[in-house]
């Protein structure tokens, strides 16, 4: 995968099987010394909303990054916390507006666990049209909360 955040680099690996949590989560990780195939693994079930049209998987992949910036790994404070919480709900409502939605279903304006909508999502090519931008922006948005 490659590391510069560009349409082409992300439309070609999305093509090659590399969804969108993955290609989010991936972009950061070496800042954070997270080796790209781990992170590669670490976000491969949470695309297509988990596979179940709900939360998008560029939200979920940022939020492993989120993660990744602010968490603790132990117990931590109240301040610390809200900290997190405090990022994590601001990036989503972010997210929320200017998407309209934190769900895959409410991204592509289709729900593609129904086989009818999926195949309005594929002929209207949107996992292209939609998915593939919103990586991008994704990460743009992302910098703003880390």
């Amino acid at each position: 995968m490659r590391k510069k955040m560009d349409i082409d680099a992300v439309r070609e690996d999305f093509n090659m099987g590399i969804i969108c949590a993955q290609q989010v989560l991936s972009h950061f990780s070496e800042r954070f010394g997270v080796p790209e195939k781990d992170a590669l693994r670490l976000a491969s079930c949470f695309g297509s909303g988990m596979g179940q049209a709900s939360t998008c998987g560029c939200v979920t992949g940022a939020l492993m990054v989120m993660g990744l910036a602010h968490g603790v790994a132990g117990p931590r404070s109240r301040e610390q916390k809200q900290n997190l919480y405090g990022r994590r709900d601001a990036f989503m409502a972010a997210f929320a507006a200017a998407h309209g939605s934190v769900e895959c279903r409410g991204v592509l304006g289709h729900d593609l666990t129904d086989p009818q909508q999926l195949a309005v999502i594929k002929e209207k090519k949107l996992f292209t049209t939609v998915c593939v931008p919103l990586i991008c922006e994704t990460c743009t948005l992302l910098e703003e909360y880390l």
